[in-house]
């Protein structure tokens, strides 16, 4: 069956967004953290230096209810990973509001380097949404201070030449921390970017390999003698324990799901399984495309392979013929050199027909590590290369 051929894989953003979810979580637990630090430290300096008890407790509330709201963010987030997002921008919302609070308690200049803390603290999210809120509400903080209550500031007998540098000064001061703000978040995404597309690559590698398989031994994983071994291995197993035969069911299952059957028919045919029991069978079967059968294949293919962390991105990025930095000519000269020893062969590597080459190449994930002008001419000039390939090998070998 054709696929739809496409150079922008659509599975990458599903785990670049699983990625930020992961990360999210983490990055909400060490706000908590950070906030109960910065709510013991504020609470004791004003117990200490004897502020009204009211505006001692009323910050309390506010420390406490936003802390308590990203703990329940924090819970409800393992069902749904939006309550991880909204913690962002409540928690945002919260230490501005608290951070302004104190500036009017505290009616010192030294209490506007808790704005500074406010922005770092949103900082940690990683986002540019946060960040755009966040430089949003440390601008207006800021000029509502300089204009209304210069005081606060220090600046009751400042010039307007004064206020002016000043303004310019807190302007630079958000605008650099923004330039740096984005350039952590962009780097960010290219990590998570990196990790998606080095995940995606390896899958479809193992498809290929999985489809390979099939078009050039032309066989596929025996299941009927997998399971049959399986099943008298489970009965000896039980036999040699004395108990009964648990694991029955459950292989009639597994081989219904291999052939075919639907989950829901299975559902109704084994009442005792419930959907979570027949989705965690799904994952133990072996035939197509499924998980454990990636995982030995993998298995198989790199348990003699050593790969240090530095070398992870230039093991999964560059295994290609489509190299960005490389001209056509060196792109079509690969291709070919690939193509030549497809149709000659090699030790342990039969040679190929024209038809199983064009298959693997262009209905195969092969597709997608070839450049598409390169894909472009061999789709209408294959007949061309078969004719060329069989005319020079057929030379290579006479001589």
């Amino acid at each position: 069956m054709p696929k739809n051929k496409s150079y922008m894989f659509a599975e990458i953003a599903d785990y670049r967004e699983a990625l930020e979810i992961k990360h999210l979580r983490t990055r909400n637990i060490f706000v908590v953290i950070l906030m109960v630090f910065v709510m013991v430290f504020t609470l004791v300096y004003m117990l200490v230096s004897g502020f009204d008890l009211k505006q001692t407790i009323s910050l309390l509330v506010g420390f406490l209810f936003v802390i308590i709201f990203n703990m329940s963010g924090l819970a409800y987030g393992r069902e749904n990973y939006r309550f991880y997002q909204l913690n962002k921008y409540v928690t945002t919302l919260g230490i501005y509001v608290l951070t302004i609070s104190i500036v009017f308690i505290f009616q010192s200049p030294s209490a506007i380097t808790a704005l500074f803390i406010a922005y770092a603290v949103s900082a940690f999210y990683q986002d540019l949404k946060v960040i755009l809120i966040s430089n949003l509400f440390l601008l207006f903080s800021v000029v509502m201070f300089m204009l209304n209550f210069p005081e606060y500031v220090n600046m009751q007998n400042s010039s307007l030449q004064d206020q002016i540098g000043i303004g310019i000064f807190f302007l630079a001061f958000v605008l650099i921390l923004t330039i740096s703000s984005y350039i952590i978040v962009k780097q960010k995404q290219f990590f998570y970017n990196q990790i998606a597309l080095s995940r995606e690559t390896e899958f479809r590698n193992l498809d290929l390999l999985i489809d390979l398989q099939k078009q050039v031994h032309d066989e596929d994983v025996d299941i009927e003698s997998y399971y049959r071994r399986t099943k008298e291995f489970l009965e000896a197993f039980s036999k040699r324990l004395g108990i009964e035969n648990a694991f029955h069911n459950k292989m009639q299952i597994l081989l219904a799901m291999e052939k075919g059957e639907k989950k829901s028919t299975l559902g109704d045919k084994y009442p005792e399984f419930a959907k979570e029991d027949m989705d965690s069978l799904e994952e133990l079967l072996i035939g197509a495309r499924h998980k454990l059968r990636k995982t030995a294949l993998k298995m198989s293919h790199t348990i003699d392979i050593d790969v240090k962390k530095r070398e992870m991105f230039s093991e999964t990025h560059f295994k290609s013929f489509n190299h960005q930095t490389d001209s056509l000519e060196i792109k079509i000269i690969a291709f070919v050199v690939f193509y030549a020893a497809l149709k000659r062969g090699m030790d342990g590597f039969p040679e190929l027909a024209e038809k199983t080459i064009h298959d693997a190449l262009v209905s195969t994930d092969y597709f997608y590590y070839i450049d598409p002008r390169v894909m472009r001419i061999y789709q209408k000039n294959s007949e061309v290369f078969d004719t060329i390939s069989k005319d020079i090998l057929g030379k290579k070998v006479s001589s």
